[in-house]
């Protein structure tokens, strides 16, 4: 599959820029790195970085997008970039990565897949490894032919992705189109069992983009809705048993929450789960750059609603410190965080911090050190615009 940068070859192979700063005639530096996240395995005590990169390559002579998957462990007593491992290599993109760890330390690492995909072009594919980081369930596992953008979670015994499936032309970023439908798949921490359900399919809207977190037991599958004729998206949530494969309902009996009274930019969201509260934190950010954090229950409740907020960069992980009390770290605006520290009783207090550090829209994943302190892993551009490393550290404070 080419992965060209124009936008007629995007709209006739179904490839969205995906960016509200990314036009037709500029370089999408997605095409060098791409996801990225931080998963702390329970049995071995390591953090691993996982993510997709193609280095210096980016895209080859026929205009494909060429990442590999990567794997970088992490000292949490002193964080900085060294021995990365190669985890997954094939011909074409594998990417965004996107990995999470069940308590046996079993880690899925998942992305779509440009390789060997036939005529559908593209596949939703995973490996799993164990807390030695050995591989127990190899590359190419597949969860659908077709299947793009997943997103992984993991509870204590199965591991998630979410997917999306299907593209439509028109509308969205730059009119290049966008996805149809989303469904979740879920797997017992070998990669197992594997169980797909619908989540939002059919002709009346088109979904995609999703993101998931995963509490012990439920995951809180997140999503984009096209809004027909507009420059904004819906946002839209459920909550997910991966025991009984099952969507559950809310408790107006209702199987989706959509956000309907909000105008928000589109990719511009995340969700993850703070287990001291045993809350999952969902944040946006509208079209005229307002910040909105929702903290929800594991049933799909809305317990508290933070407006006022910095604009959230696309792409972007929190860093999560509950080394003293809950604190969540967000990069937000062009080179500034927004830490909001929530307490029992979930009132939060708020506050901005500058880095020296320019947000990227390729990916970013936080993390906080033994200390205590927040930093950020960043896909990096200005990097990429020199060839060099394509992985930064970014630490939040002195």
């Amino acid at each position: 599959m080419i992965r060209t940068m124009t936008l007629v070859m995007c709209v006739a192979l179904g490839i969205e820029l995906g960016s509200a700063q990314i036009g037709a005639e500029d370089t999408d530096y997605r095409q060098y790195a791409h996801g990225i996240s931080c998963v702390k395995n329970p049995v071995s005590e390591k953090t691993w970085l996982v993510w997709s990169d193609a280095y210096k390559q980016g895209v080859d002579d026929e205009g494909n997008w060429t990442h590999d998957v990567y794997g970088l462990k992490l000292n949490l007593k002193k964080p900085k970039i060294k021995s990365v491992k190669r985890l997954i290599k094939a011909d074409e993109a594998q990417e965004p990565a996107s990995a999470s760890c069940t308590d046996d330390g079993n880690m899925i690492v998942t992305f779509e897949d440009g390789n060997d995909a036939g005529e559908d072009e593209l596949a939703q594919r995973f490996a799993i490894y164990n807390s030695k980081m050995k591989c127990v369930k190899k590359y190419p596992a597949t969860i659908a032919l077709g299947g793009h953008s997943g997103h992984a979670a993991s509870t204590s015994d199965h591991h998630i992705v979410f997917w999306s499936e299907g593209w439509v032309d028109g509308g969205g970023v730059d009119d290049l189109g966008t996805g149809d439908d989303v469904y979740v798949t879920s797997m017992d921490s070998a990669g197992n069992d594997m169980k797909t359900v619908e989540v939002a399919k059919g002709d009346e809207t088109r979904d995609w983009w999703p993101l998931t977190a995963a509490s012990e037991t439920k995951a809180l599958l997140v999503w984009q809705r096209y809004v027909d004729g507009e420059d904004y998206a819906e946002l839209c949530c459920t909550v997910y048993d991966p025991k009984k494969a099952e969507i559950e309902s809310f408790s107006d009996n209702s199987k989706e929450h959509v956000f309907s009274d909000i105008k928000m930019r589109y990719y511009t969201y995340n969700v993850c789960y703070i287990k001291g509260l045993k809350l999952f934190a969902l944040n946006l950010t509208t079209i005229d750059n307002k910040g909105i954090l929702f903290l929800i229950n594991e049933s799909g409740d809305i317990v508290d609603k933070i407006e006022n907020c910095e604009a959230f960069v696309r792409e972007a992980a929190p860093a999560v410190d509950e080394s003293n009390g809950e604190k969540l770290y967000y990069p937000v605006n062009e080179d500034e965080v927004e830490c909001f520290e929530i307490g029992k009783d979930h009132n939060v207090s708020k506050s901005v911090l500058k880095v020296d550090f320019r947000w990227s829209e390729c990916g970013t994943a936080g993390f906080a050190d033994n200390n205590g302190t927040a930093w950020f892993a960043a896909l990096d551009t200005a990097h990429f615009k020199k060839h060099k490393k394509t992985l930064k550290l970014v630490k939040v404070g002195k």
